[in-house]
């Protein structure tokens, strides 16, 4: 599940300029508004509520307020660190994740282009 770290770590760099798609303790201040939909989603996750810590958040998005986004980034950066079998026991998936950042990015309508690689004549693969 590298791979939705690694995703979760490149927005935070884009949207953030953070090196890390973690919030720090203490970075959003605890009695907040925010703070306190950090503080309930991280408890629900160790709880392996994370269905419910995942509704929570999407029930929270505000797009004048893209700390929320910083939070759900922080949520998938953390689930994407349980095993398979963890996420499983707690009747969530991998694929989950990855439709949840999907989610997550239309509501905050982040795009991303992916350039089609080209071999060295600048050719694509069919060779066009």
């Amino acid at each position: 599940m590298t791979k939705f770290y690694n995703l979760t770590k490149m927005l935070a760099a884009m949207m953030f300029r953070k090196d890390s798609p973690i919030i720090p303790d203490g970075a959003i201040p605890p009695m907040s508004a925010e703070g306190i939909i950090l503080s309930r989603v991280r408890s629900l996750t160790k709880e392996r509520k994370i269905n419910t810590a995942e509704n929570l958040l999407f029930d929270s998005f505000d797009r004048r307020k893209p700390v929320y986004m910083a939070i759900a980034l922080d949520f998938y950066a953390h689930l994407s660190m349980l095993e398979e079998k963890e996420l499983e026991d707690a009747d969530f998936s991998v694929e989950e994740i990855g439709q949840g950042i999907a989610d997550m990015m239309n509501f905050y309508k982040i795009k991303l282009a992916i350039k089609k690689p080209t071999n060295v004549s600048g050719e694509d693969k069919n060779g066009k």
